[in-house]
């Protein structure tokens, strides 16, 4: 389960980092163990409440049973753990 996360991006042309508590009452009806899920709904959360459509591009979500971080990254229009993305070239696609 995740408890924690940091979300890095830009919004209104500036670089954006914020940060904070991921809990049931926060995210209502998300799986707290899926991270694309918990993004997803974050980002879209955060752009309603700025008004304006961020560009997000990391997000780092801390694990509460292993006590570490996971970081996501958005690729091919979808956020993947750093450690699934294909770097090479001929994996992308």
């Amino acid at each position: 389960m995740y408890i924690y996360y940091i979300l890095r991006g830009t919004q209104a042309g500036k670089a954006v980092e914020l940060e904070g508590d991921i809990d049931e009452e926060s995210f209502p009806g998300i799986d707290l163990d899926n991270g694309p899920a918990i993004i997803s709904f974050l980002t879209h959360k955060v752009n309603q409440e700025a008004g304006k459509v961020g560009f997000w591009e990391e997000c780092e979500l801390t694990d509460s049973f292993f006590n570490r971080e996971d970081t996501f990254l958005f690729y091919n229009d979808r956020w993947m753990k750093r450690s699934d993305m294909p770097w090479r070239k001929d994996k992308g696609h």
